[in-house]
C-alpha cells in the first residue's frame, strides 16, 4: 500500500494572519530587482542542541542488534546543553554572530543592531 513510518514535516506555525501579511508582503516587494535586495539585510536566531537531536532518530535494526554501536544514540545525563546565536548578513558582508544566553526578545534585538 506504500505507507512507511515517517517523521512529520515540520514547517512554521502560521495563522490565517500571518498568511496574510507574508502575501502582503511579497506582493509589495514583487517589482523590486537585485539591486534593491541588495540593500536588505537578514537576520535569525538558531538554536543548536549538542549530545542530542531534537526530534526521535530511527533506525533499521533487527531486534537483537539493540546494543550494536551503529544502532545507538548517545545522551547526556541532563538531556543535552544547547546554544543559541543570532546572525545577521546582507548581499556584501556577514554581521556578527551573537551568543545568546535566553530567547530573544524585541528589547535585546533592538540592542544588538544599536550595537552593531
Amino acid at each position: 500500500m506504500g505507507f512507511r513510518s515517517r517523521r512529520t514535516t515540520i514547517v512554521p506555525l502560521l495563522i490565517e494572519g500571518h498568511k496574510a501579511l507574508c502575501i502582503a508582503r511579497a506582493r509589495q516587494h514583487c517589482h523590486w530587482t537585485v539591486d534593491d535586495w541588495k540593500h536588505v539585510a537578514w537576520s535569525d536566531e538558531s538554536r543548536f542542541q549538542l549530545y542530542r537531536a531534537d526530534g526521535r532518530v530511527r533506525v533499521w535494526r533487527k531486534p537483537h542488534e539493540s546494543m550494536d554501536p551503529t544502532c545507538q544514540q548517545g545522551t547526556a545525563q541532563s538531556g543535552g546543553t544547547s546554544v543559541m546565536v543570532w546572525g545577521l548578513c546582507s548581499w556584501s558582508k556577514m554581521g556578527p554572530l551573537i551568543h545568546l544566553e535566553t530567547a530573544l526578545t524585541g528589547d535585546m534585538y533592538a540592542t544588538i543592531l544599536y550595537d552593531h
